[in-house]
């Protein structure tokens, strides 16, 4: 068994709670939300969409099935913090590679347990997503740390991944603009024989429309502050380059076509957010990682193609005049019965 040490989370309304540490030691001040999925802790650390944030898990334990890096989302974790209401020490799982603790110990991330976390779930529910600090050692001057909490920004749009070989394959050809997390994408398209190319979002609109279509991707942040995307967007709508937006990449997208974005009061994240396509009336569970959404779209640009069940938020776009859709959840699955896959399909008819 490790040795217990005290933790706190200091929340920008000055709520303190203490709990025990694991992972790394040290403070660290970031964006507090949580995440209602149930299983993939390990996609979650890594998810690069959770950059410069402090994540809660609400299913109460994490680490029983250890961790493994065939599992990782992305390259390494980007989070400031992690909190859980408790952590397995002794894994149990044929494919663990080593525990929670000294993954998060290896990664750099503070860790809190013990604490109430669905208490401190609802307060986010009930006052939205604030800042907070997490810190192994005592706060001892609250009235400084709450300065340093209210004064925190979230880091701007940057590409976060390490950047990958593109993708052979005999299909089409997609560039995909990495806004940050790419893979969902690369994945999808490349499972369907497609062949892809690794782009930048300062790439010129010039090179990229000699590609049959081009995918824009999830990522972290406030989509305003994407200007070069959204520049891109609007220049490669303007050609009539066939266009898929996912995430970030919808949001962006969108903003391109004229709409606004705003943020949510506590965001979608997790593993089983209701999704209905308004054209075939079909609910789906998605996969979802984001604060903002769309609002505000022109009627001249298209129209709302799915919607969230939960808030009836825009979680996807038909575009009117351009060879275009985008979704805010993450497509998985071949295209048949209650898997997104469809919308990969639907893009590569377009192109």
């Amino acid at each position: 068994m490790s040795e217990k040490k005290q933790a706190w989370l200091l929340l920008q309304d000055g709520t303190l709670l203490s709990g025990e540490s694991f992972g790394a030691s040290g403070s660290a001040v970031g964006e507090v939300v949580f995440s209602t999925a149930m299983t993939g802790y390990q996609e979650a650390l890594t998810d690069p969409n959770y950059r410069g944030q402090i994540l809660i898990q609400t299913f109460p334990m994490m680490g029983n099935y250890g961790v493994n890096s065939e599992d990782f989302t992305g390259s390494r974790c980007l989070l400031k913090g992690c909190i859980v209401r408790e952590w397995c020490e002794a894994p149990s799982n044929f494919r663990s590679e080593g525990c929670i603790d000294q993954f998060l110990k290896e990664q750099g991330v503070i860790a809190l347990c013990g604490i109430d976390t669905r208490r401190l779930t609802a307060l986010l529910r009930d006052k939205g997503t604030m800042n907070g600090m997490i810190s192994t050692e005592p706060i001892t001057d609250k009235e400084a740390a709450l300065r340093e909490i209210s004064a925190h920004k979230a880091d701007g749009p940057a590409v976060l991944t390490d950047r990958p070989a593109d993708i052979d394959g005999s299909g089409r050809r997609i560039a995909v603009v990495d806004l940050g997390s790419p893979s969902s994408a690369a994945a999808g398209l490349a499972a369907r024989g497609c062949a892809v190319h690794f782009a930048k979002a300062s790439d010129s609109a010039d090179e990229l429309a000699g590609y049959d279509g081009v995918a824009l991707s999830e990522g972290p942040g406030d989509p305003a502050a994407c200007t070069e995307a959204i520049k891109l967007a609007a220049a490669l709508a303007e050609k009539k380059t066939p266009l898929l937006g996912i995430g970030l990449g919808h949001q962006v997208l969108a903003l391109a076509m004229g709409a606004k974005t705003e943020k949510l009061p506590y965001g979608h994240r997790g593993a089983s957010q209701p999704v209905i396509d308004l054209r075939t009336s079909k609910t789906y569970p998605t996969a979802q990682n984001h604060g903002y959404v769309v609002s505000g779209l022109p009627a001249s640009a298209g129209e709302v193609s799915h919607q969230n069940v939960n808030d009836k938020s825009c979680e996807g776009i038909r575009y009117a005049h351009i060879p275009a859709i985008s979704v805010q959840f993450r497509p998985i699955g071949p295209g048949e019965g209650q898997d997104t896959g469809y919308i990969f399909d639907e893009f590569l008819r377009l192109c």
